[in-house]
């Protein structure tokens, strides 16, 4: 008479694997917390020595493009427009990006910052490339 030895259950422990794929769910979630929105639309930034680095939701994003392109969260619009469509802002807290590029008249940008300030937008982040 043969004897049959009991069936080993060949499972796999994944406690270990459930772990590792935590950690790594985590480092993407913070990847891409910390990485550069990337943007449709071209800007050659001015360079610094320091790069800006913004850890604040921002109200909106204005981008300026050398031939006085104006966009508001990217979407194309004129100077009249852009006076028109912003609201005054109830919270001092709003931190608005500008982001400009290096060649624009400076004309140009002292007239959009005036224009936030008057509407009383008073933290201003303007982006800028590390050198």
């Amino acid at each position: 008479m043969k004897l049959r030895k009991p069936k080993q259950e060949s499972g796999i422990d994944i406690s270990s694997l459930i772990d590792v794929l935590f950690i790594l769910l985590i480092f993407l979630m913070l990847a891409v917390r910390f990485s550069e929105p990337t943007s449709s639309i071209s800007l050659d930034l001015p360079k610094s020595k320091t790069e800006s680095i913004g850890n604040e939701t921002y109200a909106f994003k204005i981008q300026i493009k050398t031939n006085g392109d104006l966009y508001k969260n990217d979407t194309k619009m004129d100077m009249d427009t852009f006076v028109k469509t912003l609201e005054n802002n109830p919270d001092p807290n709003k931190t608005v990006s500008l982001e400009v590029d290096q060649h624009l008249e400076f004309g140009i940008f002292v007239t959009v910052t005036d224009i936030l300030k008057q509407k009383n937008y008073q933290k201003i982040e303007i982006k800028t490339e590390k050198q």
